[in-house]
């Protein structure tokens, strides 16, 4: 879109078409839960819970509305703290299968973790947008990290790794549209790559050619790059460390996403399940409620983690492709949003607000098709959840609150 489109963009029209969008994907989702629940209208049922979270988290949108957007950066350290404290609580209490991850409230479990991710957002956007004159010093690099890393940090001894991973997407995309400089950009990145990539002879050989152009590409100085160059190189020796620090159902989903054989009746079998319902709906589908892995329970937990294959089954490519197109709006929408703001603390928000989202919306995809390891990281809007939910319209409440300036 070109720059004179983005300034007729009316602010109302952009608001309206993300309401609608969100309104498009709730309703899909409620179509999907109330296909597979046996007794939709129980009490119990994942589709009467859904309806009674999205009611819940309507008036929470409404009541977040009405804060101004001083008030949301003024108080953007208060909040984060405050949140960052209630992740603690649940190392206090009981586990609930066998992590520390939710609050028991009765009605409804929370996850804090939730909302620490749009706390996150929000203090590094206060950060940035207090030391814009700085943005081209590297060393306006260190506070955000260290503050991802220590929210990260609570997550993954929670454990929840797949959460702890969202946690950090935002980071680079915020840092980026501050204008920070690109080749400190990429030595935040090649360190997490190098250890990635030290897991194969011939991938780390490329990533070290690679990453040796890019270095000569930016040209630093030949004693601190040289320094750099290595170091990154070294950094692959860590890769044991990390492994080793994996929980072990953690190690066995990787292990059997690179092999599904290693164990198909295991922690192989969710993949395997969800890519069977997949292929079976074929171009349009079996049709509502006639989905046989759905419909005989055979894919686990369909009502939020891999509900996009539910959606597969029974409405076929043409109902994966309805949804991803609106996901492509909803995000678009929001970037445009982003681009049209003048307010500096407003658009890194909208930006850090985008990236959660769209990660969530890639890795739950990729995972239900096997290109990523099985991660409980639900689908946006779509999959069942209360406090995913929640925290889905907590963010989507401040990005309208957020263009109204």
């Amino acid at each position: 879109m070109s720059s004179n489109n983005l300034i007729a963009l009316n602010p109302k029209d952009l608001r309206i078409r993300l309401t609608v969008l969100t309104g498009a994907l709730l309703i899909i989702g409620l179509v999907a839960l109330y296909s597979i629940s046996d007794n939709p209208l129980s009490i119990g049922s994942s589709f009467f819970r859904q309806c009674i979270f999205i009611l819940l988290s309507i008036f929470v949108y409404i009541l977040v509305r009405t804060i101004s957007l001083k008030i949301i950066h003024d108080n953007s350290i208060t909040i984060f703290i405050g949140i960052a404290i209630l992740c603690f609580i649940p190392f206090l209490l009981p586990q609930v299968e066998y992590t520390y991850r939710w609050i028991d409230l009765g009605f409804m479990t929370l996850q804090p973790s939730e909302y620490l991710k749009f706390a996150l957002i929000i203090v590094i956007a206060h950060y940035l947008s207090n030391h814009q004159l700085k943005v081209k010093s590297k060393s306006i690099v260190i506070i955000p990290i260290i503050l991802t890393l220590f929210c990260a940090g609570i997550v993954l001894n929670q454990p929840d790794l797949g959460t702890a991973v969202i946690m950090c997407t935002p980071l680079i995309p915020m840092l980026l549209w501050a204008g920070v400089n690109g080749f400190v950009i990429f030595l935040m990145i090649a360190p997490i790559i190098t250890i990635l990539a030290a897991s194969n002879t011939i991938f780390f050989s490329v990533w070290a050619v690679i990453m040796f152009l890019c270095f000569l590409m930016f040209r630093p100085n030949l004693i601190s790059g040289s320094v750099l160059y290595f170091a990154n190189i070294f950094t692959g020796l860590l890769a044991p460390f990390f492994w080793n620090n994996l929980a072990e159902y953690q190690k066995q989903r990787i292990l059997t996403f690179l092999n599904p054989d290693l164990d198909p009746m295991g922690s192989a079998y969710h993949i395997i399940q969800s890519v069977t319902a997949i292929g079976s709906g074929g171009f349009f589908g079996k049709g509502f409620g006639q989905g046989s892995q759905t419909q005989l329970k055979f894919l686990p937990v369909q009502e939020s983690d891999f509900i996009l294959s539910v959606i597969a089954e029974e409405f076929g490519f043409m109902g994966v492709s309805v949804v991803m197109i609106i996901f492509f709006l909803f995000i678009k929408t929001l970037l445009d949003i982003a681009f049209k703001l003048s307010d500096y603390f407003s658009s890194l928000v909208i930006v850090g607000i985008t990236s959660i989202l769209l990660s969530h919306i890639f890795i739950n995809s990729a995972m239900t098709i096997g290109l990523l390891p099985v991660k409980g990281l639900p689908l946006p809007f779509i999959s069942a959840g209360g406090s995913f939910l929640l925290s889905c319209f907590i963010m989507l409440s401040l990005v309208i609150n957020l263009s109204d300036n």
